[in-house]
Formats: C-alpha cells, sequence, structure tokens
C-alpha cells in the first residue's frame, strides 16, 4: 500500500514541477532596444550605459529641449545615433538625407571605427510606428545608406559603402 501513495506523491510532485514551453505573453521584445543589420552583419545594441533610455544630447545643434537621442552601441567603438525631433514623435515616417547639423530635422549618425572611414547617412528613413505618451515610450524602424563623402552625391565615384537595414529601436525618453 506505501507504493501507490509513494508513487501518487511522486506524480503529483513531478506534473507539479513541470513548466510549459507555451508562454502566453504576446510581449516579443528583444533585450535590446535597437537592432540593425550593417552590411549585412546583425547589430544588437543597447545605449552607451547599457539601458533602453534615451541619451542626453550632447551637442548645441541638437538641444535637448527639441530633439531626443536615441543611441545604439555595439561596442566601444561602433554605434547608431537616432536624434528624433521631438515635432516628430508620432506615429509617422521621416526622411533621412545628408545631416545638416542644426536642428531643423530628424537626423541619423552613425559611428562605425571599425571599418577604418567615416560613414555619411545621405539616404533613408526612420518610422515611428508607436508613441506612448503616458509611458514616455517611442518604436520605431529605421535604415539608411552612407558614403564616404557626403559633399558628393551618390554616384560611381562616390558608391555607398554602408547599408544600414531592418533597424528597429524601442526606448523610454525623459527619464528622470
Amino acid at each position: 500500500m506505501k507504493t501507490p501513495k509513494i508513487l501518487l506523491l511522486f506524480l503529483l510532485l513531478a506534473l507539479n514541477s513541470c513548466s510549459s514551453d507555451n508562454d502566453s505573453s504576446d510581449d516579443k521584445t528583444s533585450k535590446f532596444p535597437m537592432t540593425a543589420k550593417v552590411d549585412g552583419t546583425l547589430w544588437e545594441m543597447k545605449n552607451p550605459y547599457g539601458s533602453d533610455y534615451a541619451t542626453n544630447t550632447l551637442f548645441e545643434m541638437y538641444p535637448e529641449e527639441e530633439y531626443i537621442l536615441l543611441a545604439g552601441r555595439i561596442n566601444f567603438m561602433d554605434e547608431i545615433r537616432l536624434y528624433i525631433k521631438r515635432s516628430d514623435l508620432k506615429v509617422g515616417t521621416y526622411p533621412i538625407t545628408k545631416n545638416t547639423f542644426d536642428a531643423s530635422k530628424t537626423q541619423i549618425e552613425i559611428s562605425f571605427n571599425t571599418k577604418g572611414k567615416s560613414q555619411y547617412p545621405v539616404a533613408g528613413s526612420l518610422s515611428v510606428t508607436e508613441i506612448d505618451l503616458k509611458a514616455k515610450r517611442v518604436k520605431g524602424t529605421f535604415s539608411f545608406d552612407c558614403v564616404d563623402d557626403d559633399d558628393e552625391p551618390i554616384s560611381v565615384s562616390n558608391p555607398v559603402t554602408t547599408k544600414v537595414t531592418e533597424g528597429t529601436f524601442n526606448y523610454r525618453y525623459d527619464v528622470e
């Protein structure tokens, strides 16, 4: 009689300790707030401090009251910086063109130091796909092409030297 009780106890313990592989959560959020394929290689990035917070802008040409900065760093040398104009913090797609270094538009910069030459974004787009003004979270996508010389148009003598595709971002901003 002890054997069936022990078996039943063992069976109950085994069933209670099993976990389901089916996660009912629909949250497919990456542990990286920014991802992109850079020349076909996946970059999974966090801000320079290892979190999903927007970073304070550092330069006068991007005043904090007019921009949020979403920086994604893959190592100590390579990063993508999305300067989203606060007036563009709404669902929509914004063109990326040559950087004007003024407070006129949403802009992207890339530091791709392991490539050996400076890369300048000259064509692409940034889309805000979701904005939560209460939680202060912005999500979206981006892609852009870079050249070595942004004073010249894309051409045979100034070809696209870096392609950034399938970019995503999911950051909190204005975090106190």
